[in-house]
């Protein structure tokens, strides 16, 4: 049987969850991801893996992608087809495919993409607000765009199925849950030799780096982390900020560091896959200080459990599933605190058993619950009733 998962960007980080999904299910089906790509090319991350079979249309203009996009459908050829969030150039190309060639469709959701738009929209004046709904309307294909969460939303159940990532999607759309789950063989802190790649990266054996790895996004609470490690007083405690890319916030974040932390910042751009293991070797923290708002309430970050299978402390903030994921593996501390964030990296950075206990103990958990078997097994639960 083949499986077909729609992207609805192939250029940008959403194509991560379908990536993930794709490395699980090719160990047991055929594989293709299909998707536009309105950016300059497969997203850098996952760009070298020549496993996956993509297949693409280029968008550009500003109406024509409307016809570009209907193209996919007719390189859309697998027995099932799997829509990667509830977006028009994802779930609304499969429900197309669906209707026309009565081909089976599930529905993955591992963002609350209508969250993302209520906070974008919640914090603009009367006149961008109706500019945006504008703009919105008429280029409803775009990601970004308003109607497209709103609409897609409400078509989830024209779907065959539903897959989530986290609680919080589960309530509100029922599903099963599939979490980011990761290789443990390939994050697997025995392989990978930190003093040799600090060394290679010239990081002095008594600096203490605290990490922060995933996209650079307003939600994601880098300037609370930022101002946290400000509050440290101790010169040898570093932060590190991985997967910086060209954009206006990233630019802005990159100048708040440099002029808070001065030298006690870092910066390195965006990863392939394979590398993150050998970056988070580098880490003696690893910091998900995700803000409390619309925008996360739906989300789990990817990243917590990268660090979970390569055993390291992780602090977070209490957010979506992240107490539940971390409870008896991690620190907890309230989101949009970094004073509370300041005192808890101070204590973890102390290297006490404790600490490397649960190092250890969030390595057993993402072995046990998050890991890619784990996942496989629900998934092909999933598709078996298809084959």
């Amino acid at each position: 049987m083949k499986i077909s998962i729609l992207a609805p960007d192939l250029s940008n980080n959403c194509l991560g969850r379908a990536y993930l999904l794709a490395k699980i299910l090719q160990r047991h089906y055929e594989v293709e991801i299909v998707g536009p790509i309105f950016g300059e090319g497969i997203w850098e991350p996952v760009a070298s893996d020549v496993g996956i079979a993509y297949k693409s249309v280029k968008i550009c203009g500003k109406f024509k992608p409307y016809f570009q996009i209907m193209k996919l459908l007719n390189k859309i050829d697998g027995d099932v087809i799997y829509a990667s969030k509830p977006l028009f150039t994802s779930f609304g190309i499969g429900l197309l495919k669906k209707v026309f060639k009565k081909k089976p469709l599930i529905l993955d959701i591992d963002d609350w993409q209508e969250g993302f738009r209520r906070e974008g929209y919640s914090n603009l004046s009367f006149l961008t607000r109706l500019k945006f709904l504008v703009s919105s309307a008429l280029y409803f294909y775009n990601i970004g765009s308003y109607w497209n969460s709103l609409i897609s939303e409400r078509l989830i159940n024209f779907s065959d199925g539903i897959t989530v990532s986290n609680a919080f999607l589960k309530e509100r759309f029922d599903g099963t849950i599939i979490y980011h789950g990761r290789d443990v063989e390939t994050f697997n802190p025995e392989k990978f030799n930190k003093n040799l790649i600090r060394e290679k990266h010239k990081i002095e054996r008594s600096k203490k780096v605290v990490m922060f790895f995933g996209s650079p996004k307003q939600h994601k609470g880098i300037e609370d982390l930022i101002d946290a490690i400000r509050l440290i007083k101790n010169k040898d405690i570093v932060l590190f900020f991985v997967g910086i890319e060209e954009s206006q916030y990233c630019h802005y974040l990159i100048k708040v560091a440099k002029n808070k932390l001065k030298e006690r910042f870092r910066g390195f751009g965006l990863q392939p896959f394979e590398k993150v293991p050998e970056f988070l070797t580098m880490a003696d923290i690893i910091v998900i200080p995700q803000r409390k708002n619309f925008a996360t309430i739906g989300q789990l970050p990817a990243k917590v459990f990268d660090a979970m299978a390569m055993a390291k402390p992780i602090i977070a903030t209490n957010v979506s599933d992240l107490p539940k994921v971390l409870e008896g593996c991690g620190w907890i501390v309230e989101s949009e605190n970094p004073e509370q964030l300041a005192e808890t990296i101070k204590y973890v950075l102390n290297d006490s058993e404790e600490v490397k206990d649960k190092g250890r103990k969030a390595r057993e958990k993402c072995k046990a619950i998050y890991n890619w078997e784990a996942m496989e097994k629900i998934l092909i639960n999933i598709f078996r009733k298809y084959e």
